[in-house]
């Protein structure tokens, strides 16, 4: 996957920080009381990975475009 500046732009605005590890498929992430990570594996789909306390997960499959979009609305 191509990380280009929108992304990462939006990414910032939506308050994720940058990881841009490619090799691991980590691209962003944002921690509080639970963490959340935009992920890209090889061969998968860009995806939100929420951790919850108590080691659980929920996972969305998301759009590159649905990420600058929602992130346009809000500035």
């Amino acid at each position: 996957m191509q990380i280009d500046q929108d992304l990462i732009a939006a990414l910032y605005l939506l308050g994720l920080n940058f990881l841009g590890d490619l090799h691991s498929g980590e691209i962003a992430e944002i921690k509080g009381d639970m963490t959340i990570k935009l992920v890209h594996p090889p061969d998968e789909e860009l995806k939100f990975v929420v951790e919850l306390p108590g080691e659980k997960q929920m996972i969305f499959s998301v759009d590159r475009d649905q990420i600058v979009g929602l992130a346009e609305r809000w500035q």
